[in-house]
């Protein structure tokens, strides 16, 4: 074979090697861009439900409050 079979050969070679990597750095972009959703919306419902504990023992504190002071 010649030099510009070589050449050739080289070059389908590296044009597969580099659309491997580039479909695996799109996948990889794309999963990061999830896993950063999953974690912004488990973030969210983290501050809802401190905010739905602090409401409730804030009201359960208010309720033995106000009965004892009428007592």
């Amino acid at each position: 074979m010649s030099g510009s079979g070589f050449l050739i050969l080289g070059v389908a070679a590296l044009a597969a090697y580099m659309g491997i990597s580039w479909e695996r750095a799109r996948r990889a972009l794309w999963d990061v861009r999830i896993g950063r959703q999953r974690v912004s919306n488990l973030r969210h419902t983290a501050v809802q439900r401190q905010f739905q504990a602090v409401l409730i023992v804030g009201g359960s504190l208010l309720a033995i409050y106000l009965i004892a002071r009428q007592r």
